[in-house]
């Protein structure tokens, strides 16, 4: 069971980065066949990329956040996997990790988006840095629930825009679209 394994250590990763590494997501997040097992502490969560290169996947990130727009295009980290998991529920999941340059109108984004497979809606975790202000939505069930919103995937070949519509932890509205060159394939540290 070591894949199931991996891919619920990646679904512990994606989620503690979208929830900022808080203790009450992380902990719950790592589901499948560990039943029991305790989950990796939070300092391993950083497992995202941090490095100099910011990804390899041309993004353009568009974002709408209380009347004001905010425009980024650079590299970052676009994957998916159809073998996914979040706190037990089987699920495809896509995500989008951006750090911008300095200047940059968008500074970070973290955005995954989560479709259980037995059906429901979707559910978002997104933490976007504009300026100096961090915006939250979280719709996890079974996790910290912050802000409202409507997550969409509009697929294209390799590629396709992860949307998010609705209003941050703050209580703003905000319009999120994230174009992806393409989604690579999501891989577990360590596997």
């Amino acid at each position: 069971m070591r894949r199931g394994r991996s891919l619920s250590m990646t679904a512990w990763i994606l989620v503690s980065a979208c929830s900022g590494g808080r203790d009450e997501t992380s902990r719950s997040a790592s589901g499948g066949d560990e039943a029991g097992a305790e989950s990796p502490p939070p300092a391993a969560a950083p497992a995202q990329s941090q490095s100099p290169s910011r990804g390899t996947v041309p993004m353009n990130i568009a974002a709408k956040v209380a009347g004001k727009t905010y425009r980024s295009t650079g590299l970052g980290e676009c994957a998916g996997s159809g073998e996914a998991s979040i706190y037990e529920v089987p699920a495809t999941l896509w995500h989008a990790i951006y750090e911008g340059p300095d200047g940059s109108e968008v500074r970070r984004l973290n955005l995954t988006v989560w479709r259980p497979k037995a059906g429901g809606a979707d559910m978002v975790g997104l933490s976007l840095e504009t300026g100096e202000t961090t915006h939250e939505i979280a719709t996890v069930k079974g996790g910290r629930m912050t802000g409202s919103g409507a997550p969409g995937v509009q697929p294209v070949g390799e590629g396709g825009t992860l949307t998010v519509a609705g209003e941050d932890d703050h209580g703003d509205a905000i319009e999120l679209s994230v174009e992806c060159e393409r989604f690579d394939q999501v891989v577990a540290e360590g596997g």
